[in-house]
């Protein structure tokens, strides 16, 4: 006989909304429903010791988004090397927040602070402090995402989020004003206005499109409607940037606002660039995750 020990969960309630937090499985959502609709994607995994952040519905993207090209980038004039992430490619990617565990210092009914004290290792060589302030309403999800730089230097310290989405019966509407051509390694390669397969301005539907891409210059503004819910989904940010990744035949996607372009440390001037935060500073974000009656939604 087999014992599986299970990963303590923290709910938070707010009317008929209901958020599942897993502190230790990287800071994630497990759901959030309204109504008992899911709002985000849900892949039916019960955290437990062996916990795999990418089947949670939402998870923190810090102190860096998306992949480091090699683990490998300059800063300083030192030379730095980051492992790879565990996925299958040479990359760092995502960051270290989502494979760490968060502690929780504040919870009350509909509202909570989750934090997680890095120092410097092998995955970030420089110490922060993360929070997450998670602000569950009627009408939505806030979250207020904050790091501090620990180090006494000034360093890269970036901040976003990765939510996955049901993909049946999806159509995505957002604008920007870029998005980077990738690499089969998912590095960007080139960056042009949006062609008709990857402008979502007005809404393309999830299903017809198949992109691993990153967008510069987000508006901050998206929507996502399901045909036959009740519920769409607004989205809005103080973040420049997104990801959309759409893989063909999955029952989910991915909408990520995000700090800065993709290997961002590795492009130059040519993208947008990481946040640099100075001694004892601290950078924050925020998303808004609002919910609205599908009639009402664009």
């Amino acid at each position: 006989m087999s014992c599986t020990t299970l990963l303590d969960t923290l709910t938070l309630a707010s009317g008929d909304a209901r958020l599942i937090l897993v502190p230790e499985a990287g800071g994630a959502i497990a759901a959030w429903r309204v109504g008992g609709q899911p709002m985000f994607h849900e892949s039916g995994v019960t955290p437990g010791p062996d916990w795999n952040p990418l089947a949670m519905a939402n998870f923190p993207l810090v102190p860096f988004s998306n992949r480091i090209g090699g683990g490998h980038f300059r800063w300083g004039g030192a030379e730095y090397r980051l492992p790879p992430s565990g996925l299958p490619d040479r990359h760092a990617i995502h960051g270290v927040g989502w494979r760490r565990a968060w502690r929780v210092v504040e919870a009350v009914a509909d509202r909570a602070v989750l934090r997680l004290d890095h120092e410097n290792d092998a995955d970030w060589p420089w110490p922060f402090v993360a929070e997450q302030h998670f602000q569950l309403t009627g009408s939505g999800l806030d979250i207020r995402m904050t790091a501090t730089n620990g180090a006494d230097i000034a360093v890269p310290l970036a901040f976003g989020m990765h939510p996955y989405f049901d993909a049946a019966g999806a159509h995505l509407d957002f604008a920007a004003t870029q998005v980077w051509g990738s690499a089969r390694d998912g590095l960007p390669l080139h960056a042009d206005t949006p062609g008709p397969a990857e402008d979502f301005r007005g809404g393309l539907a999830v299903a017809a499109t198949d992109l691993d891409n990153g967008y510069d210059g987000w508006t901050g503004l998206a929507g996502i409607a399901w045909e036959g819910r009740r519920l769409a989904l607004s989205i809005t940010s103080d973040l420049p940037c997104a990801v959309v990744y759409t893989p063909p035949g999955a029952a989910y996607f991915c909408f990520e606002p995000v700090p800065h372009s993709n290997n961002a440390l590795n492009l130059g001037d040519r993208g947008q660039a990481m946040p640099v935060a100075a001694p004892g500073e601290t950078i924050a974000a925020r998303v808004r995750f609002g919910t609205r009656a599908r009639e009402a939604a664009r």
